[in-house]
C-alpha cells in the first residue's frame, strides 16, 4: 500500500512493522551472520530497522546520542560545559572542513558569568550533527529573576549565499534549510524552522495552502540568568522535511511527481524552571552580593569598633592625666603653704 494510515504512537515512538523495514532489518542481520557476537562492535548511531517510527526506540533512552564528552571545569571553570569529544572523535563525518568539527556546549551548560559578556552562545546537536548558534536579544524574566534571551541565529540553515561560513554545510539549496542527509543516516531529511519560518519563499510556494510562518511562535530560544549562565527558560521548535523526488524504474506511480521538500512535522518542546525553585535560584544569584554586602558590614564594623575602642583608651588616659595632674597641682599647693600652729590656752570658765 502506499498510503497507510498510523497512529501517533505508532508514528513517533512505537514503530510499526513495514515490509521495506523488513527487507532492510534482514539485509542487516544477513551481514552479521558470520560475525562473532563477541566481535562486533555495536555503532551507538545505528537505528534498529524492525519497525519504522521517527523516534522509534529513542523515547527514555540515551543510545542515539552516542558517548558525549565534556569538560567539567575543575582545570578551567571558562571550559565548564564546553563539548571535548562525541563518540570519541572531535570531528565528525557528515560536514567537511571547519562544518565537522564537533565544537559548543553540551546540552546548553555554560561557565557562570559568560552570558553577561558574550552575544553569542552555541549548543551542539547531536541530531544535526552541528553546532546551533544563539544571539542576544532581549533582557526578559522568568518568575521575578532577570533573565537574557538568546535567539536561535537566523544564519544557522542559511546557504553560502546568505553566509558564505556555511559553505561546507553542503545546503546547495535555497536558504533556510539544513542538509542532514549525510548526519546519522543516508536519508532524504533537512531541517528547518517551523513552516520554513525565515526561509527562502520558494519552500512556501511549493503548497497552496498549509504553510504559514509566524514570528515568535516558531522561533527558538535560550533563556539564561547571566550570573550564573543557568538557563531558566528553553523553547525549541524545528521542522522535519524530506526532499521528495521522482525515482526512475516506478514511474507508473509518480510519474508526475514533482521535486517537493516535504514538511513531515515539527515539535514545540519549551523547558521552565518550576516556580516553587525561583525563590531557592534567586538566593543562589543573590548569594554573591549578600556575601560582599556582608564583609564590607564587617570590614565598616571592625573599624567602627575599631575606632571607639582607641576612642574610649584615648578618653581613658585623658582622665588619668588630668586626675593625676589635679593630683600633683594640690600636692604643690600643700607644700607651699607655710602654717604656724599657735597653742590657744583654755580659760577656766570654758573647763
Amino acid at each position: 500500500r502506499i498510503f497507510v494510515k498510523r497512529t501517533i504512537g505508532e508514528l513517533l515512538f512505537d514503530g510499526y512493522e513495514d515490509t521495506v523495514m523488513d527487507i532492510g532489518s534482514s539485509l542487516d542481520s544477513d551481514d552479521d551472520y558470520f560475525e562473532e557476537e563477541d566481535e562486533v562492535e555495536k555503532d551507538p548511531n545505528k537505528v534498529p530497522m524492525d519497525k519504522f517510527g521517527w523516534f522509534y526506540k529513542r523515547n527514555g533512552t540515551s543510545w542515539s546520542d552516542g558517548d558525549l564528552s565534556m569538560h567539567t571545569g575543575v582545570d578551567d571553570m571558562s571550559l565548564l560545559g564546553k563539548i571535548a569529544s562525541w563518540n570519541k572523535r572531535t570531528r565528525t563525518d557528515a560536514f567537511p572542513g571547519d562544518c565537522g568539527l564537533v565544537r559548543g556546549s553540551s546540552d546548553g551548560l555554560f561557565p557562570p558569568g559568560l552570558t553577561s559578556s558574550t552575544d553569542s552562545i552555541s549548543i551542539y546537536s547531536t541530531d544535526l550533527c552541528r553546532p546551533l548558534h544563539f544571539t542576544r536579544s532581549t533582557t526578559q524574566d522568568v518568575h521575578g529573576i532577570p533573565v537574557q534571551k538568546f535567539d536561535l541565529a537566523a544564519s544557522n540553515f542559511a546557504n553560502s549565499s546568505v553566509c558564505a561560513e556555511n559553505a561546507c554545510y553542503n545546503n546547495n539549496i535555497p536558504s533556510g534549510v539544513q542538509n542532514v542527509t549525510q548526519c546519522k543516516m543516508e536519508s532524504p531529511a533537512f531541517v528547518s524552522r517551523p513552516h520554513f519560518h525565515l526561509a527562502d519563499p520558494f519552500y512556501k510556494d511549493q503548497f497552496q495552502y498549509g504553510v504559514h510562518a509566524k514570528e515568535g511562535a516558531h522561533d527558538s530560544s535560550f533563556w539564561v540568568e547571566p550570573k550564573s549562565s543557568i538557563p531558566l527558560k528553553v523553547e525549541m521548535r524545528l521542522q522535519l522535511n524530506v526532499l521528495l523526488r521522482k525515482v526512475e524504474g516506478i514511474e507508473y506511480l509518480f510519474k508526475n511527481l514533482p521535486e517537493v521538500m516535504f514538511p513531515v512535522f515539527w515539535f514545540d518542546s519549551v523547558a521552565t524552571l518550576p516556580e516553587h525553585m525561583a525563590g531557592s535560584l534567586n538566593m543562589l544569584v543573590m548569594l554573591p552580593n549578600i556575601m560582599q554586602a556582608c564583609g564590607i558590614f564587617s570590614v565598616v564594623s571592625s573599624f567602627i569598633i575599631f575606632f571607639l575602642v582607641i576612642l574610649c583608651k584615648y578618653k581613658e588616659s585623658q582622665t588619668k592625666k588630668e586626675k593625676l595632674s589635679q593630683d600633683r597641682y594640690e600636692s604643690s599647693i600643700l607644700k607651699n603653704m607655710d602654717y604656724n600652729y599657735k597653742k590657744v590656752p583654755v580659760s577656766e570658765s570654758v573647763k
